[in-house]
């Protein structure tokens, strides 16, 4: 009886645990043909890069100059990978990789 309750309570927070991995994977800027595929160990690096370039982001913006208007800064989004020549890597200072740009796999493969 004791075993079977600690079975069924182990099988619930298994579940749980998985639903909730799940909406994280779907919240991640991430299209859905590439989240729906990643395991538990892969959210949770891809999240950690998230969490890591948010924080970058948002600490260069304090530093710079005012903010763009949030239309500007879509436009431009699309304008910075074309115009370079390779891929962007951006490295954190124990030399964790926390973001690397798509143009990546055309140089490197």
């Amino acid at each position: 009886q004791r075993k079977v309750r600690s079975r069924d309570a182990a099988r619930c927070r298994r579940s749980q645990e998985t639903e909730i991995f799940y909406q994280l994977a779907n919240a991640l800027p991430l299209p859905h043909k590439v989240s729906a595929h990643l395991d538990k160990a892969a959210i949770m690096r891809v999240t950690l890069s998230f969490l890591r370039m948010h924080r970058l982001l948002r600490a260069g913006e304090m530093e710079g100059a005012e903010p763009k208007e949030e239309a500007e800064e879509d436009c431009m989004d699309g304008f910075y990978p074309r115009a370079l020549a390779g891929f962007i890597t951006v490295l954190t200072e124990e030399g964790d990789m926390v973001y690397v740009s798509d143009s990546v796999s055309k140089h490197i493969g």
